[in-house]
């Protein structure tokens, strides 16, 4: 999924949410309480390395109790490929290629009532973008001729031209060893059209998708094949023959089979509501988990409601892989293990799902994906009675929301809130000259989270105890030093 960078919304701006109910009167959709159909999570375990079998069935634990039914696992460049080693070379030290494992966590899965959906990018993304090592003349090419640049999330490299046989090969026996080889027992796939580039060669010209059609209707055919009822996710690109957001190209006009389900970003796939409403499946899917707020949680699982999809699988990352590149423009990380959100990857934050924060996160699409008519209100009264039981107090669910949104504030895919390291804040702002208020507002935040720290040292219920734990540890990260010090003042002359 291509990484993109939260905004926040002006206060006198009119609120997604607001936005949602617009679009539902305008659509005569009602905003109903019952349940999407297909909920859960996406989930790229292709770039979370240091998980293994436990900590990966603990994980699905939580997602069971989150009432999660489907998870989007991201297999592509994280299994030990026996035809393609390329495809994994970069990610030597993921559990998963080490020791595969993830047939017997899908199976696992199952016994939780969740389905598994193996997801990869076609021509492109993790492991696929890895082919062009071996095969330069695949690259897919700009307008000029010349071949795409080197892109990618940990895993670098570059996209192939869907027109050239060779590369409906290469896709079509990594696919297959994936999803039939590898991981038979998976529910079905999804098949994430690029969000980056595309090749502009003469063969491609306006006819991408419908090149990129050919082997996504293949591949469907042999699932449906092998498994009638696979539910195969697929971008609506070849179908609508709209602008596709974000990049310069036209969408196929290709016949929809309702075998199929529709998948939507807010970024790169918009929707299509004469589409969806062809569908008998469609997902909507979200960075607000892992880089928002439970306000941009309710704002997505609203907007999904008012278009009508039936089901919301926002984005839980937690990426722990070393990082190879300047992934993010961030050349300080180069060498650096990723700290899924701020949390040490290789102890408490190896299986990051039950950390406080994240729970927060969990809880909004939990509630959201079941009610997503549900009072904001009234969720953060269930949040109190969720973590601090039924004498909640007014305080500590506005400290662990304020908790949350410090800890999540300017994350990144790439990093957690700078504030969560110091070092890395000091880099950052000096890199990027940070004003004087940004830093001020900064050091605001520290200030709140010492606190909550203070307010919770010795409380006796476990989660506010754990509350002030995290917002005292980021203090004691910072020591004497302040976010106002950060980068050098302006001289005076």
């Amino acid at each position: 999924m291509r990484p993109i960078v939260a905004r926040q919304i002006p206060r006198r701006a009119l609120s997604l949410c607001a936005i949602a109910l617009l679009i539902a009167s305008a659509l005569g959709v009602e905003l109903k309480a019952e349940p999407f159909a297909v909920r859960g999570y996406y989930l790229t375990m292709m770039r979370m390395p240091v998980m293994g079998l436990p900590e990966w069935k603990e994980a699905l634990d939580c997602f069971a109790e989150d009432e999660a039914n489907t998870v989007v696992l991201w297999t592509a460049g994280g299994f030990r490929s026996r035809k393609f080693p390329v495809t994994w070379r970069h990610n030597a030290e993921h559990e998963n290629v080490r020791a595969d494992f993830v047939r017997e966590l899908i199976d696992y899965a199952h016994t939780k009532g969740i389905r598994v959906l193996l997801g990869f990018t076609p021509f492109g993304y993790d492991g696929v973008n890895s082919f062009p090592l071996e095969h330069p003349e695949l690259k897919a090419r700009k307008k000029d001729g010349s071949a795409v640049d080197e892109f990618g999330i940990h895993c670098r490299g570059w996209n192939m031209c869907p027109a050239q046989s060779e590369s409906q090969r290469l896709m079509r026996e990594y696919a297959a060893e994936m999803a039939f080889e590898f991981y038979p027992n998976a529910d079905g796939l999804l098949v994430e059209s690029s969000d980056y580039a595309i090749c502009h060669c003469p063969e491609c010209g306006p006819r991408f998708y419908e090149h990129e059609f050919a082997f996504v209707r293949w591949l469907s055919e042999e699932m449906w094949r092998h498994k009638p009822d696979a539910l195969v996710l697929v971008y609506p690109h070849y179908f609508t023959g709209a602008k596709v957001p974000g990049l310069d190209a036209t969408a196929a006009r290709q016949p929809f089979d309702r075998r199929w389900g529709l998948f939507f970003t807010p970024h790169s796939a918009h929707f299509d509501d004469a589409l969806i409403r062809q569908a008998k499946t469609s997902v909507f899917w979200s960075d607000a988990p892992v880089l928002g707020t439970p306000r941009r949680v309710i704002d997505a699982a609203r907007t999904a409601r008012a278009h009508g999809v039936t089901g919301f699988l926002p984005s839980l990352e937690a990426f722990s892989y070393v990082m190879l590149g300047p992934d993010g423009g961030e050349p300080s990380l180069i060498g650096k293990r990723q700290r899924p959100f701020g949390l040490d990857p290789l102890g408490e934050g190896r299986m990051p799902y039950g950390n406080l924060v994240v729970r927060v996160q969990r809880f909004a699409v939990s509630e959201f994906s079941r009610e997503p008519a549900l009072a904001p209100e009234e969720w953060e009264r269930r949040l109190g009675r969720h973590l601090f039981g039924e004498k909640a107090s007014p305080q500590s669910i506005a400290d662990v929301l304020e908790l949350q949104r410090i800890w999540m504030h300017e994350s990144d895919w790439y990093w957690p809130s700078p504030l969560l390291d110091p070092e890395f804040f000091r880099l950052r702002a000096q890199r990027l000259k940070w004003s004087r208020e940004k830093l001020a507002a900064y050091a605001a935040n520290l200030a709140r989270l010492s606190e909550i720290a203070a307010r919770y040292a010795g409380a006796e219920q476990p989660n506010e105890r754990e509350m002030g734990r995290l917002a005292g540890m980021v203090g004691e990260r910072w020591g004497s030093k302040s976010p106002i010090d950060a980068t050098p003042a302006p001289s005076q002359k």
